[in-house]
């Protein structure tokens, strides 16, 4: 019984994984960090954090990953209470901060990586993500999830989609 419920548990948090992988990851925080990372301004700045101490880097690291994970948790309360679009306003708000936060850890990693316990923690972070990817759980999941968004594609979005002729016949019925 407890291994069943372990089991429920760990699936929910590999569904929740994969979907802030693939929604806020893939469509909305990586091109936010490309667009930070494109930026000459940002890029004038970069040897200048890297000049930095090594301290200071990790306080202003530390700070602002503190706040961007506080926002976060504060909008999965918000959620939990029932505030559902308050929820996803602030998270979504979240997301160019932590976009930020990537963006200088990327170009700070080797500075923070000198910290034997920022090591230790970057470490069993990256492993446990890893075996996350790796279980069968993780991937049972994602040929499924793939299935559906190819089904959802098709079905939906196709050109023979018998939603999309009747969305298209409203739109034109709204038109003349």
């Amino acid at each position: 019984m407890y291994k069943k419920i372990l089991n429920i548990f760990l699936i929910v948090l590999v569904f929740i994984y994969i979907i802030f992988e693939e929604l806020v990851w893939e469509k909305l925080a990586k091109p936010i960090l490309n667009f930070i990372s494109n930026l000459s301004l940002l890029k004038d700045f970069t040897p200048k954090i890297l000049a930095l101490n090594s301290y200071f880097i990790l306080i202003f690291f530390i700070s602002i990953f503190v706040i961007v994970e506080l926002i976060g948790v504060y909008a999965g309360i918000l959620f939990i209470s029932g505030h559902i679009f308050s929820a996803v306003f602030i998270y979504i708000l979240k997301i160019p901060v932590a976009a930020f936060i990537f963006w200088f850890f990327n170009i700070t990693k080797e500075k923070l990586l000198e910290f034997k316990w920022f090591n230790f923690i970057y470490n069993k972070l990256i492993l446990m993500i890893e075996k996350i990817k790796n279980s069968s759980s993780y991937i049972l999941i994602k040929e499924k999830s793939l299935d559906i968004k190819k089904s959802i594609k098709e079905n939906i979005f196709s050109t023979r989609s018998k939603l999309k002729k009747k969305i298209m016949s409203i739109y034109r019925l709204l038109k003349k």
